[in-house]
């Protein structure tokens, strides 16, 4: 492991400002909040401050969480494409494209 890594950590040692990096290595963020179930400690993933605002990144796209970074699986592309997430009172909300009626999409 390179010291640069870091320690392998925990989500509930994440800490605001963590940078955020792609599959590639670029730094795309930092960790702005981690979205758990505090009553079960399961991590559904991480809203990352960027350049264009938040971005909520699963849980199966982080690869490994350590002291001095997060590594994701996204590639480049896939990191511009991610949604915006948006503010509502103390909490965020995924911006989700709706379901047309009737055709399962």
């Amino acid at each position: 492991m390179d010291i640069g890594e870091g320690r392998p950590i925990a989500y509930t040692a994440l800490t605001k400002g963590t940078p955020v990096i792609s599959r590639s290595g670029r730094r795309f963020g930092v960790v702005h909040q981690v979205m758990d179930d505090p009553a079960g400690n399961i991590l559904h993933g991480i809203i990352v401050a960027t350049k264009e605002g938040h971005r909520f990144v699963g849980r199966d796209l982080i690869l490994k969480m350590t002291t001095t970074q997060v590594q994701c699986s996204l590639s480049d592309e896939d990191v511009d494409a991610l949604p915006p997430v948006r503010r509502t009172r103390r909490r965020f909300a995924l911006s989700l494209p709706r379901r047309r009626a009737g055709t399962g999409r």
